[in-house]
């Protein structure tokens, strides 16, 4: 072989080197970006996705409707995908967790979120669990009682309890403030802190406000007004209303890691059948990492760190 040839053969050996090297790192590139497929799990949101967990820009237009509860987050996650993401358009309405699990049973919304499971009839609905709410007990800062027992809640709201020297505090009559049946706060309230007796306080002193918001801005603007709500939402309004402990256990993440505290629930957001497209990548990114800060920054527990037992017998 002459010396040219030599010199030609090694330049094409390095070539062929160099190009295989390039075409092996764009194939690897490539497939760490493509979804993997599957079946979504009813108990682990967004398992479908190669990323779940994670963030997939995907664009369209998507709504999620219903608990006033979980809006807050759902929003703020909306917000921080669409930032990542301009392609999307994520729409995020009030109504209650009822009118959230018919609108996506009807298909008014791509998603449905309740605090509260879905109907046993609501069979064709997907079930992912998003985070754990807190809910606590607020009051007008002149009712004075900071502590109050289950026992004396459901006298409250069953009519049994209409002042507040019945249970420690000021002469001052206690008007209570609901929230409406469609309402999955209420639901939760009626389940753990009225042993799923109906609320039936004294009607002269009784007011149903239809949001979160609502009863904090009547609690804080009402004398001797007591009302549930999300504890997120409350500490915000911390400086014109209480938040009480219930049974002496206060509105924590800890004390409901522990089952101390039993005002809270799983807060969910349903599909109709398996999802697909932007609802599938946001239910995705609804569990990442950026999701599980903002959850913390408004005092929604993430659903990993209570022990699964805990979860699995909290609605049964």
């Amino acid at each position: 072989m002459s010396k040219h040839w030599r010199i030609a053969f090694i330049l094409a050996v390095a070539a062929c080197l160099l190009i295989s090297a390039c075409g092996g790192n764009s194939s690897a590139t490539t497939s760490t970006s493509t979804p993997a497929s599957g079946s979504t799990s009813a108990s682990t949101p967004g398992s479908s996705a190669s990323n779940a967990g994670g963030f997939n820009c995907v664009s369209g237009s998507i709504t999620a409707s219903g608990s006033t509860a979980l809006q807050p987050y759902v929003d703020a996650v909306a917000k921080k995908y669409q930032e990542k993401c301009s392609g999307a358009r994520i729409t995020v309405q009030p109504g209650g967790s009822k009118k959230g699990l018919a609108d996506a049973e009807n298909g008014t919304s791509q998603i449905g979120n309740s605090d509260v499971p879905a109907a046993t009839n609501q069979t064709d609905l997907v079930d992912h669990q998003v985070a754990i709410v807190i809910f606590t007990l607020i009051v007008n800062p002149n009712v004075k009682v900071n502590d109050i027992k289950t026992s004396d809640v459901q006298g409250i709201y069953t009519g049994k309890i209409t002042n507040w020297k019945q249970v420690g505090g000021p002469d001052l009559p206690i008007t209570v403030i609901s929230r409406p049946t469609t309402s999955g706060t209420r639901a939760t309230f009626k389940k753990f802190m009225l042993d799923n007796n109906n609320e039936s306080p004294a009607q002269a002193k009784n007011l149903t406000v239809d949001s979160t918001g609502t009863v904090i801005q009547t609690v804080s603007q009402t004398a001797g007004a007591i009302g549930y709500a999300a504890l997120g939402d409350a500490e915000k309004a911390s400086s014109s209303l209480a938040i009480l402990k219930i049974d002496g256990q206060e509105p924590t993440a800890a004390n409901v890691t522990s089952n101390a505290y039993k005002f809270w629930n799983i807060e969910h957001m349903y599909t109709k059948g398996q999802p697909s497209g932007l609802a599938q990548a946001f239910l995705d990114y609804m569990v990442s990492s950026d999701a599980t800060t903002i959850a913390e920054s408004l005092k929604f527990v993430p659903t990993n760190t209570v022990p699964e037992n805990i979860r699995t017998t909290h609605n049964k």
